[in-house]
């Protein structure tokens, strides 16, 4: 049997299209992908096949935004979305003037990036359990001139720095999350590590309160907690002294006092 020949270059375009439509994808993406193939439809023609197998736009596009920021982006880390904002906006406030803050999962390290850009006077720091989200953080902080200390480490057990006044983390949530469509479909070509656990959908937070604990800090721990009622969160603020949880529509963060 023959195989299937090829789209030649004249109808690469209007088969690309039509193959972005078959699989549903939206107008405002299909618009994404004609913007960053230009009028190069072979160019477009490889990233609808790619956008076919389920690709995110924002791993197309390798990059995201965030306080006005360009961060490389890739698979060696979760695709972070401007929820964390206002989040971003109440460490800024509260941090003490020299205060020292360490972000947990950082990923491509956009978070603390912003953190550092935003208040230069503080001392940052940030960690991840991958080592190859870690390369794509110190390459997003040179970019911004943004002094940070990266480390490896399981939550904070393996952190070597003194005491911070802050912990911050937008951590993924568990295995059981209630996920839209669009995001089981994304997950697939995320890192597994950065996007679900199978132990349930506190489970990181619960792993990280109690990390932080076991070192004995009494550091403020913000956690990005998106959708989740104050319910869910009770695994893990049950052994905590007190906590503030600040809900906006869809948009959650949890402020702890362990």
């Amino acid at each position: 049997m023959n195989a299937e020949p090829l789209p030649t270059t004249i109808n690469k375009r209007e088969s690309s299209l039509a193959i972005l439509k078959n699989y549903n994808v939206s107008d405002a993406e299909i618009d994404e992908l004609l913007c960053l193939a230009g009028p190069d439809d072979a160019r477009l023609y490889r990233l609808t096949i790619r956008k076919r197998f389920g690709e995110p736009n924002a791993y197309l596009r390798g990059h995201t935004r965030f306080f006005g920021r360009e961060f490389r982006l890739d698979r060696r880390c979760y695709i972070p979305d401007d929820y964390a904002r206002e989040l971003a906006e109440r460490v800024i406030r509260d941090a003490p003037s020299g205060g020292r803050i360490l972000e947990v999962g950082t990923g491509c390290g956009w978070l603390s990036i912003s953190l550092k850009c935003e208040r230069p006077d503080l001392k940052v720091a940030a960690c991840d359990i991958d080592p190859n989200a870690l390369c794509l953080a110190r390459e997003n902080a040179m970019r911004h001139g943004a002094d940070i200390s990266f480390h490896e480490s399981f939550f904070v057990d393996d952190v070597a720095i003194p005491e911070p006044d802050f912990v911050v983390a937008n951590v993924p949530y568990g295995g059981d999350a209630d996920y839209s469509a669009r995001e089981l479909e994304e997950r697939e070509q995320m890192p597994p590590i950065a996007i679900c656990d199978s132990e349930g959908v506190v489970a990181p937070l619960v792993g990280l309160v109690a990390s932080i604990q076991n070192r004995r800090w009494r550091s403020r721990i913000y956690l990005e907690t998106g959708y989740l009622d104050e319910w869910r969160l009770g695994p893990a603020i049950s052994s905590c002294r007190c906590y503030e949880h600040v809900r906006n529509g869809d948009f959650g963060y949890i402020v702890i006092e362990p």
